[in-house]
């Protein structure tokens, strides 16, 4: 197949709303449905007591060549290589090099190839097949560049007016497509040693604005076919979807990713269609959405300094722009996971509901069959279009409606690819490393992002707990007497109404990354009708307590020398175990506590590529990076969710 121009690899590799081939809003008869499943035997275990959990590691966002926009890319590493990339083995990359974990293999993986358009590449590949045979198709792998540009524009013209093409519109091949993705997920599902999830991507992407959500299975009596954006643009229609499949099927929940490009959409307080929201639609959200993707490749959706000017920590992998069209920005507003949390409150006031109790996971979004969140052993996202360090540090300028490489210095403005991350992980404390058991936790949002580095943060809520509690016994007392990361903590009960809550938070380095810089609290409240937040340290490295009335470490780590790469060897701790109370606790106040822990700053994997082609580091970006963690949060106040988990009421 011809190369690609990167702004049309690009339109797809920033994940634009794809269209799926043959899959109206009616394509769902009782046949399908019964005939839609496959079933396998349960694992069974005994229950063990929740501080026995462990916390495990995963990515619960890949893609391979089953995804067009990767295939489009020049990727050629399917399924296959992606569980094994998963579990440590060595795979091929579209740079013709070899990529490999540096650290321990993944404890979990969910290949999530876009529902649009899956069976399509492998249709095409077949002889036999009536695909192979479509002119569109065959222009499109010949060899006349021209011919194939043109051909390759068509499809990613359908891409964005979510309308599948002429001769693509057969549900067998969707079917197909998807039956071998769920039985590769059933052969290397092993439990209590990797779990391999049964996934999908919905991408819904109305006018480049990104409204996608990872789609996952509790188990494996799925449904014959995915839901996509081409049987419905509007999300709430996915939700419906997963309803009517919970019922006749395993459990599942949609993982909403890159708010940071929705303009908004994401965490609007109103419907798709425009219409104010009600007490129904947020129960549905809650049933069907419990956690975010908050870190990826494609930056992070915590936060932004223009939501929150008094966290000097909020200019972090900053993406500010439309997923679909970097030339757009984003609108603020809607499209980031703390702005989202404080509205929740702002509309548990209004309607007695909250439709954003969100637990907070990462992922990588990687298209090369990959999970590429380590800073020196970044593969780049998708194929061709940032697959080698010159192709990721090099500098675009346009020249009419083409975009054309110039020199890796001087030019007029960095490539998108310049400002992907090499980022994140999911962390997950289940009881075991099964499906169901992972699963049950992202429902209870007992589970954490990371930005790559495997950082165990542990993080609880109550009325009485104490320093004494630290240590070996700190979950007991955390189950016991609180609540975990994801709970709301409940007022009853309680002897004095003016108590403040008492949290328990232990951190633990990454053992092949630099050590922790400080442990955070943040804090959204309600008050007098009003949203605030504050952002507490509550423990510094050195050891000497934060500012009283500042709230920050006194000391900083060192940012590491560019051209060395050496981290601050006194500038750390490997690990944190904090006991805290909130100083300006007001009893009638509804909020939510969350934990960040930040490690001494690193050198970015564009620096480390830099290193490697013998350049400076390039100025679009920061030389170096303070990875974190993000716990889910927990809620103090309001109502507790009524909802039956993986249940419509």
């Amino acid at each position: 197949m011809a190369s690609r121009s990167i702004g049309l690899v690009l339109g797809l590799g920033l994940s634009i709303g794809l269209m799926q081939p043959g899959c109206s809003r009616n394509d769902e008869g009782p046949e399908a449905i019964r005939n839609g499943f496959t079933r396998s035997a349960v694992v069974e275990e005994t229950p063990r007591p929740p501080n026995r959990r462990q916390v495990y590691f995963g990515d619960l966002h890949v893609h391979s060549s089953r995804s067009i926009d990767a295939y489009a890319a020049g990727v050629r590493a399917g399924p296959e290589e992606a569980y094994r990339y998963a579990r440590g083995e060595a795979i091929e990359h579209v740079s013709g090099t070899k990529i490999q974990l540096s650290g321990p293999p993944l404890d979990f993986m969910a290949l999530t190839d876009h529902a649009e358009y899956l069976g399509v590449v492998e249709a095409t590949e077949e002889p036999v097949h009536p695909l192979h045979a479509l002119p569109l198709f065959r222009d499109w792998m010949g060899s006349d560049p021209g011919r194939s540009e043109q051909a390759w524009q068509q499809i990613a013209r359908s891409f964005r007016l979510q309308r599948a093409l002429p001769g693509l519109a057969s549900p067998e091949i969707v079917r197909s497509g998807w039956r071998e993705l769920v039985d590769l997920a059933n052969r290397h599902d092993e439990p209590g040693r990797f779990t391999a999830f049964i996934g999908f991507e919905y991408s819904s992407n109305p006018d480049a604005q990104n409204l996608h959500r990872n789609v996952l299975f509790r188990g494996d009596r799925v449904p014959d076919r995915p839901f996509s954006a081409m049987d419905s643009p509007d999300p709430e229609d996915l939700w419906r979807w997963m309803d009517r499949m919970r019922t006749r099927g395993d459990d599942l929940l949609a993982i909403p990713h890159n708010p940071n490009g929705s303009n908004g959409l994401m965490f609007a307080e109103t419907r798709f269609d425009g219409t104010p929201i009600d007490g129904p639609w947020v129960e549905q959200r809650l049933r069907n959405e419990p956690v975010v993707e908050v870190i990826q490749i494609k930056g992070q959706s915590e936060t932004r300094p223009v939501l929150s000017p008094d966290d000097e920590w909020a200019d972090f992998e900053v993406t500010p722009w439309l997923t679909g069209a970097p030339h757009r920005p984003s609108r603020p507003r809607g499209s980031y996971v703390r702005d989202a949390l404080e509205r929740g409150l702002a509309i548990e006031e209004r309607l007695g509901r909250n439709p954003f109790v969100l637990g907070m996971i990462g992922s990588t979004d990687g298209h090369n069959a990959s999970s590429p969140h380590e800073e020196r052993n970044y593969s780049g996202k998708i194929g061709t279009s940032d697959g080698t360090p010159r192709a990721r540090l090099g500098w675009k300028s346009r020249s009419g409606s083409r975009v054309r490489e110039t020199s890796l210095e001087g030019a007029p403005s960095p490539t998108v690819s310049l400002h992907w991350s090499a980022a994140g992980l999911a962390g997950i404390w289940a009881d075991a490393n099964t499906r169901a058991d992972l699963f049950d936790a992202l429902r209870r949002r007992e589970v954490f992002a990371t930005s790559g580095p495997r950082i165990r943060l542990r993080f609880f809520a109550g009325w009485d707990l104490h320093p004494d509690d630290l240590g070996a016994r700190m979950s007991i007392a955390g189950y016991a007497r609180g609540v975990a990361m994801g709970g709301r903590l409940r007022r009853q009960g309680l002897p004095d109404g003016s108590v403040a809550p008492t949290f328990l938070i232990s951190a633990l380095k990454d053992p092949l990354e630099a050590d922790l810089e400080r442990i955070q609290i943040i804090k959204g409240w309600r008050r007098n009708g009003e949203s605030r937040e504050r952002v507490y340290d509550v423990a510094c490295a050195d050891g000497t307590p934060p500012g009283p009335t500042t709230h920050r470490c006194r000391h900083a780590a060192r940012r590491p020398d560019p051209l060395l790469c050496k981290p601050d060897p006194e500038g750390g701790t490997p690990e944190f175990n904090v006991w805290w109370q909130d100083p300006d606790f007001d009893p009638t106040d509804r909020a939510f506590y969350y934990v960040r822990v930040l490690q001494v700053p690193t050198c970015r994997w564009s620096t480390w590529d830099a290193k490697r082609l013998d350049v400076p580091p390039p100025k679009g970006v920061p030389a170096t990076i303070q990875e974190r963690a993000i716990s889910s949060p927990i809620w103090i106040g309001g109502m507790e969710p009524t909802v039956r988990p993986g249940r419509p009421d």
